[in-house]
């Protein structure tokens, strides 16, 4: 996994001193983004901080903040954090919890970034997911142009654990 993984990080074009912001949720998806790409900030110069939104939907958030600041210690990366009543924005928005939870986390992350200066945004988001996303856009009714799969790199946005499966995360976050 780490040789497909660093792969990704060479076709993204990084550079050393390459600032990237990882968005960490604190499930095993995000984790495992930042725990690779930790471990190869020393080969690529990575300069990397995290970035975490604590949505207060459910009880235990609170605590997938901390855990995540925690973690981000371990690692010795700055972490953002910051908390977003994304149930109160919902209702004003009259939009859905997902939807408003979305635009949430896309506005704090391109603030974010913006912040450190970070030429792209990490994403969790994997090979599982895009079958997802494609399936939903198919059940919506979406065009051709609507079908299209996530790509690896969109402006900001980098998502490269699209090649691995859900199973491959979490065998190598059981791994490590």
């Amino acid at each position: 996994m780490q040789t497909v993984f660093e792969n990704q990080i060479i076709a993204a074009g990084l550079s050393p001193d390459d600032k990237l912001l990882v968005a960490v949720s604190g499930g095993v998806d995000s984790v495992v983004l930042l725990h690779l790409l930790s471990a190869c900030t020393a080969r690529f110069g990575l300069c990397l901080s995290v970035a975490h939104l604590d949505h207060r939907i459910r009880p235990e958030s609170a605590a997938d903040a901390g855990f995540v600041q925690q973690f981000c210690t371990t690692l010795d990366l700055p972490c953002i954090v910051e908390s977003c009543d994304v149930s109160g924005l919902a209702h004003a928005k009259a939009i859905s919890l997902e939807m408003a939870g979305r635009e949430a986390r896309r506005e704090f992350l391109l603030r974010s970034s913006e912040r450190i200066g970070a030429r792209l945004i990490a994403l969790g988001h994997h090979r599982d997911d895009q079958v997802e996303t494609f399936l939903l856009r198919l059940l919506r009714g979406s065009g051709v142009a609507g079908l299209s799969a996530m790509r690896t790199c969109n402006g900001r946005w980098w998502r490269p654990l699209l090649e691995f499966s859900r199973e491959d995360i979490v065998t190598y976050a059981r791994q490590h």
